[in-house]
């Protein structure tokens, strides 16, 4: 026991020694100016400061790097038991919507609708056929449907009207459908407007939707291409 306790004071007493000899290192030489003196201590001060961030950079980094493993290892953990689940009901993953409950079925659904809808096209997919149906399903929501079009002596409706014989659309579709027309005029007046041009800037465009389709292109790719597209120009393309 007594040569433990002595084990262990060797030990408390090495850290001191080590400290003392690193303090005597820092001191500035003797043959410096005072001025001199000063620009060492704070270089010193400088590097312990560099060694400090640096340590707290890899503690957050690790940190987060152990968050990070555990929320996987969560994750994975769930889908082991799920799995296991749908293998003790005899289902397979593509079976697995057998089992899952009707309303987070149908919430992940218009969850999924609602961010389709919200996506913006990006680049050459702004004038094609996909973003014009989707501007075309968007003002159907503000346009009257069958239901508010249908009179009331429909209720012996077998199939459909007749040709020549279609029902005059209610007051109130009639009135609907007039909003949304006033509603996209006046959007399309806000965005008609003629936009200053510079005088002296490339033409590269054949009308104003080109030039504006022109525009988006440039900011989504100038960033990547204007380097390439300036060699181009003085012949220095490799």
């Amino acid at each position: 026991d007594d040569q433990e306790a002595e084990d262990d004071d060797d030990d408390d007493e090495e850290p001191v020694e080590e400290t003392a000899s690193s303090e005597q290192q820092h001191e500035p030489p003797a043959h410096l100016s005072e001025r001199e003196k000063r620009l060492f201590r704070l270089r010193l001060q400088m590097n312990r400061s560099r060694v400090a961030n640096a340590a707290a950079v890899r503690g957050d980094k690790k940190r987060k790097q152990l968050l990070r493993d555990d929320k996987a290892r969560q994750r994975a953990e769930a889908t082991e038991e799920w799995r296991q689940e749908l293998a003790a009901q005899g289902l397979s993953k593509a079976q697995a919507h057998l089992v899952q409950p009707a309303d987070a079925t149908l919430k992940r659904e218009t969850a999924l609708r609602k961010k389709e809808k919200r996506k913006a096209a990006f680049g050459w997919d702004v004038f094609n056929a996909d973003a014009l149906h989707k501007a075309y399903e968007k003002r159907l929501d503000d346009l009257p449907g069958r239901d508010e079009t249908a009179g009331a002596d429909d209720d012996d409706d077998d199939g459909g009207p007749e040709f020549g014989d279609a029902r005059p659309p209610s007051e109130a579709a009639l009135a609907r459908m007039t909003a949304e027309l006033e509603k996209r005029d006046k959007k399309q007046a806000a965005f008609s407007r003629r936009r200053a041009t510079v005088p002296g800037e490339d033409i590269d465009f054949i009308n104003e939707r080109n030039r504006h389709y022109n525009k988006k292109l440039k900011r989504a790719f100038d960033p990547y291409t204007v380097e390439i597209k300036q060699n181009l120009e003085r012949g220095t393309a490799i």
